[in-house]
């Protein structure tokens, strides 16, 4: 979710009152036309397509090989794996799975689950797409929801190429002083240059189209968060029976703020860089125009692309946490705002804390079931793309 923008070649300005509440069904971006497909060319940069070639998995520490004493459950922890989103070749149906690729072992070894479904948006593919990478105790996972019309490239484009460059820059710095919160922020700008360089080669069109991104990086028992958007990234921990708390229950805390013109500093920056605020008769969120005009309707302030909503203060620069691992950590959420516009960060954890860590992808389909349901009853025919992507940690994961 997030333009109000309908499809077009030129920058199309959306009708007002009753109209553009209509046209936005209040809450979601509506594209009203078939992407062109010679704005979608398969051409790309020479950076880009080097960096396409590269293998996320290769860049990661390399596991330890497992001992015959733990070739089993516990062995399969120390291997590899991948699981990331595809284009679909074809019109999917409501609430059916992206395509998507996998490598090395099962997720589910790993304790991690994923679902990427398509929303009922009839005239728009699945904009959200997703990431997961796991070596060893390292691991790397990311979240993207495109918005506008070309909003699927966009956030599949991200989706490839931001944990490259944040590898690749991590790999760059000297070894042994790596500064991952630096990488990982650098990245972010990065990879947005990487979409502006790919718009110039005919790939697609992010004048008016762009996507969140939340990565979440884990490495030596040391968690990088970094988000620009709303799809949020939330932390479930182990209750304490002490101060009364059932056991098997969990506490949460969110590890990112959304990004939404409501919050103050963000509505700020966003003024004093030219943009204006607004909320449209009859429509839900607030959103970020230029100074004047009715575009480019963001429901957030940051985001990669966008590059008319550059002009009105919409940042491409990511906010970024470090924490050290806690014994107390459970697992670790990170969804698109197809689940958080109606399901709360406490629910949330405490529909995947039913599931045990060998079900994580049970776990992903019942919080994506839920949030459907809820859409459903609050929206009628209208719900947007959701993915859930459920990690939990392992004990190998706390830091020495």
């Amino acid at each position: 979710m997030g333009s109000c923008l309908a499809k077009g070649g030129k920058q199309a300005v959306p009708p007002s009152g009753a109209a553009a509440v209509e046209q936005l069904r209040r809450r979601l971006t509506v594209n009203g036309q078939a992407p062109d497909p010679a704005a979608n060319s398969s051409q790309s940069t020479p950076e880009a397509k080097k960096a396409e070639g590269t293998n996320v998995l290769d860049l990661l520490p390399l596991p330890p090989a497992p001992s015959a004493s733990c070739a089993s459950s516990s062995g399969s922890r120390s291997r590899r794996a991948s699981a990331c989103g595809l284009a679909s070749e074809c019109q999917q149906a409501g609430f059916e799975n992206k395509c998507a690729r996998h490598e090395g072992d099962a997720m589910v070894n790993f304790g991690v689950g994923h679902v990427c479904k398509k929303g009922l948006k009839p005239e728009s593919p699945n904009q959200d797409d997703f990431c997961v990478f796991v070596s060893g105790d390292s691991l790397l996972c990311g979240v993207f929801d495109g918005h506008g019309p070309y909003g699927h490239d966009v956030s599949g484009f991200v989706q490839e190429m931001l944990p490259l460059q944040f590898l690749q820059a991590a790999r760059a710095q000297s070894e042994g002083d790596v500064d991952a919160a630096k990488a990982l922020f650098d990245a972010f700008p990065e990879t947005h240059r990487l979409c502006l360089e790919a718009q110039s080669a005919g790939r697609f069109d992010c004048t008016l189209s762009g996507t969140t991104a939340t990565m979440t990086s884990l490495q030596g028992g040391i968690l990088h968060v970094a988000h620009v958007g709303d799809s949020r990234a939330v932390l479930a921990k182990k209750s304490d029976s002490s101060q009364g708390a059932a056991p098997g229950t969990f506490v949460w805390e969110d590890l990112t703020n959304d990004h939404k013109p409501t919050v103050e500093a963000e509505r700020d920056r966003i003024i004093a860089a030219g943009g204006q605020v607004l909320r449209l008769e009859g429509d839900i969120p607030h959103r970020v125009f230029l100074q004047g005009k009715l575009y480019p309707g963001l429901a957030m302030t940051r985001s990669i692309g966008d590059t008319v909503g550059s002009t009105a203060g919409i940042s491409c620069l990511a906010e970024v946490s470090q924490l050290t691992r806690q014994p107390d950590w459970q697992f670790i959420l990170i969804c698109s705002d197809g689940v958080w516009e109606f399901v709360t960060s406490e629910e949330a954890v405490g529909i995947v804390g039913r599931f045990p860590a060998s079900k994580a992808q049970e776990a992903a389909e019942a919080l994506a079931t839920e949030a459907w349901g809820r859409w459903v009853h609050e929206e009628g025919n209208v719900v947007d793309d959701i993915t859930v992507v459920v990690c939990w940690f392992q004990e190998e994961q706390v830091s020495p």
